[in-house]
């Protein structure tokens, strides 16, 4: 049986949201999942001066997500920094194409799980959007956001049909 593949979509400025997003990737390999690391692009945001160089190396290293990202994958862990909403700049686009995603009945059977980085408000907000989108949402315990990111991995994982 081939590996399931999760999409870990993060939006990240100068790397504390990339790190948890790490975590999540690093539980779904320990559940023998494949990640794929997709991160929001901020283009025309004002970057903090101290946060560019971790800013540019964002740029280079990661792509954003897509359809084909989403619609291969079996889950997706949503990473937003603390204060986002689905409704943020950074979020839009990739809501809008889960929208789509939806309407078009392409995100049957996946499940997807919401990272907390410390805001409750962040959480149910994606949360709702995210089930309005059909997904079958999961959560997990964990002390804080990398660990909870670790939880979400192994859980989501976990919580794939036919496993």
């Amino acid at each position: 049986m081939a590996q399931p593949a999760v999409v870990v979509a993060f939006s990240s400025r100068c790397g504390t949201t990339e790190t948890i997003a790490h975590t999540a990737a690093i539980g779904t390999v320990n559940a023998r999942a494949l990640p794929r690391l997709r991160w929001l692009t901020h283009d025309g945001l004002v970057v903090p001066p101290e946060c560019a160089v971790t800013f540019r190396r964002l740029q280079k290293e990661y792509v954003a997500p897509n359809e084909s990202d989403i619609a291969g994958s079996q889950a997706l862990i949503i990473v937003p920094s603390a204060g986002m909403t689905p409704s943020s700049n950074e979020w839009q686009p990739f809501v809008a194409l889960l929208d789509r995603m939806a309407q078009a009945r392409t995100l049957a059977g996946k499940v997807c799980a919401v990272i907390d980085t410390g805001d409750g408000h962040t959480v149910a907000s994606f949360t709702t959007v995210l089930s309005a989108c059909g997904f079958s949402l999961i959560a997990a315990d964990g002390r804080d956001a990398r660990a909870h990111g670790r939880a979400v991995g192994l859980a989501i994982v976990g919580a794939l049909p036919h496993r």
